[in-house]
């Protein structure tokens, strides 16, 4: 599922809170060995471009105008995509809502009220106020998208209980200045809905957020994009924390502020900087850490292209390639993995200019959402097709060899497979099904006869042998 996330003619943000402890904040002299940059060196991009493989990014360092905190852990720590579930059952409350609709007023004082009984520090603080908010505030797509929207203050907003991104900003505001909590609305450009990376004016403001200081450190927070997702022309209500104080070299990659100083990073980045960096979004950073910091939005290549990656335990990243006339490419990605480290290439069938969608998953799930976008220049067309490979149920499940495709008809060919939780094997070519031999340790190898004529070679998992197989990759035979 794509999460395609608000922004565009309206502006709205909005701001979150949590529980954290104290932690020290950085100063102009030392936070420059702390946070990460961005960009390559000159030498990275030449080797990027003459090897068409992602290669490590020496880091620039990079200071702040606000003091940001020196680790980034305890705040993290709270970013579990959980709303606090004493604020939900509080707002359900049928007196405390009928508060929001006659008096906002008194209903934001009882809300703040009940935050500070719970709360045990600004932390958390923040982190309450932004659950309240993205979970009682739905995107207002309708009138997004009809460029009719109404009045924008915090009261309407809570009154109606819709809002664009300056309303969840302004809603957010309200909470923090009645929680006695230092913040700013911070206006600025967005890729969100209605945003192309191939065509963006990242000078052109769309969007809102926050700022927040807690104990003398400064927040990014994107309430807006906490709440929910546009799917089509409609909104989406999906609770999240990913942009709940999230790493201002993350948040850059995503959020361009029209105010320079609250991007919270220095030398801030320029506007051509900005547009330089490809479209990555927080669970990328998540799943991969900064494995993707040698990736620009535009990469050249020759035919091919690869990208090494240490991924967090449990989780998966997948692909689409899509041709520049928005086609997708098949059978042009291969993903090899040794433990937590995956290499995956991609081969272009003709010169051109192609976008690489990236996708995350739960190593268990079928089925991704989006993450991350950027673009390959290729020079060449690269002769290689890889089979079609599917998910399937097994965790072990690996295709071996072959790894290219098509096949010859009258040929022999060797196949391997490793798959140590299922019993069964099989080569399925037309109705028969060759059964590749077990070694014992998950290894199943055999050599089958292709017929000419044959136009496809299937394999199959199977855990007992009879009925239906689980297709784990398709050859084509020529």
């Amino acid at each position: 599922m794509k999460r395609i996330f608000f922004s565009g003619i309206c502006l709205a943000g909005l701001f979150a809170s949590c529980l954290l402890f104290f932690t020290s904040c950085e100063t102009l002299e030392n936070i420059g060995d702390k946070i990460s940059g961005i960009f390559a060196s000159d030498k990275d991009e030449e080797e990027n471009s003459v090897s068409g493989k992602a290669s490590p990014v020496k880091i620039q360092p990079r200071q702040t105008y606000y003091a940001t905190p020196e680790s980034y852990e305890k705040a993290y720590s709270f970013r579990t995509d959980l709303p606090d579930k004493t604020i939900q059952t509080y707002i359900k409350n049928k007196n405390i809502d009928s508060l929001r609709q006659t008096n906002p007023n008194e209903y934001i004082k009882s809300i703040t009220g009940k935050i500070n009984e719970s709360a045990v520090n600004d932390f958390e603080r923040v982190k309450l106020a932004h659950d309240v908010i993205c979970l009682l505030i739905s995107y207002d797509a309708k009138n997004f998208w009809v460029n009719t929207v109404p009045s924008q203050d915090w009261q309407s907003v809570l009154k109606t209980k819709t809002a664009v991104c300056e309303g969840y900003a302004n809603l957010f505001q309200q909470f923090m200045t009645s929680l006695n909590i230092s913040s700013q609305k911070v206006s600025g450009y967005a890729r969100g809905v209605g945003t192309d990376i191939l065509a963006e004016n990242p000078k052109a403001s769309n969007h809102a957020w926050n700022i927040v200081k807690i104990e003398g450190c400064w927040y990014l927070v994107d309430c807006t994009w906490d709440s929910g997702y546009m799917k089509g022309k409609s909104s989406v209500q999906s609770y999240t924390t990913d942009w709940l104080f999230l790493k201002p070299e993350h948040f850059v990659y995503t959020h361009f502020p029209s105010d320079a100083k609250n991007q919270l990073i220095q030398p801030a980045l320029s506007a051509a900087e900005f547009s330089a960096l490809p479209d990555f979004r927080p669970k990328l950073f998540e799943i991969a850490g900064d494995n993707f910091n040698s990736i620009k939005k535009n990469n050249s290549a020759a035919s091919s292209y690869s990208i090494e990656s240490k991924i967090k335990e449990g989780w998966k990243l997948t692909y689409v390639l899509r041709a520049d006339s928005g086609s997708e490419v098949k059978n042009g990605i291969w993903t090899e993995k040794d433990g937590r480290i995956t290499e995956t290439t991609f081969q272009f069938p003709s010169a051109g200019r192609y976008s690489v969608f990236v996708y995350y998953e739960k190593e268990s799930s079928l089925s991704g959402q989006s993450c991350g976008q950027f673009i390959i220049n290729a020079s060449e067309a690269s002769s290689i097709k890889y089979p079609s490979v599917y998910p399937v149920k097994s965790k072990s499940a690996k295709l071996i060899s072959p790894k290219q495709s098509p096949l010859a008809g009258g040929d022999t060919v060797e196949f391997e497979v490793f798959c140590d939780d299922r019993a069964f094997v099989a080569a399925i070519v037309g109705r028969n099904f060759i059964q590749l031999e077990n070694d014992g340790s998950g290894s199943f190898t055999g050599q089958v006869s292709i017929p000419k004529g044959t136009k496809q070679i299937s394999i199959g998992l199977s855990a007992n042998g009879k009925g239906s197989y689980e297709t784990l990759a398709v050859f084509e035979v020529k």
